[in-house]
């Protein structure tokens, strides 16, 4: 099975969303209180980080073939992309909580799933 198969099949996208949304969910769990976790909108930023990550996923593992080296490159586009998420979708307000969803999303999200899949020759 070629990679973009792979990354984009039904099981793909599944495995990635519900990943994500655990991320997103110990994140919170972390920088907020309990009370103020919403399922809803951990969904919403979810289907939003996985809308990102898949496609990171996509190019580190094609264009780049896995390489350790682009490695620190692809998770800090998707800490990027956490920053974003934990500011507009999850509303964290303080700098302290968005920097730190976004280093635990560039960690945890980042483009680990290419290292199931093999590189196309």
């Amino acid at each position: 099975m070629d990679a973009l198969a792979a990354y984009l099949s039904p099981t793909g996208l599944v495995l990635a969303l519900v990943w994500n949304f655990a991320v997103l969910s110990s994140i919170q769990l972390t920088v907020r209180l309990i009370r103020a976790f919403s399922i809803q909108r951990t969904a919403l930023a979810a289907l939003a980080l996985t809308a990102a990550t898949v496609p990171i996923t996509v190019v580190y593992n094609v264009l780049f073939r896995n390489s350790p080296g682009w490695l620190p490159l692809a998770m800090l586009l998707t800490a990027v992309v956490g920053w974003g998420i934990a500011r507009w979708i999850l509303r964290l307000r303080r700098r302290r909580s968005r920097v730190a969803a976004a280093l635990g999303v560039g960690l945890l999200s980042g483009p680990w799933g290419a290292f199931l899949v093999r590189p196309p020759p």
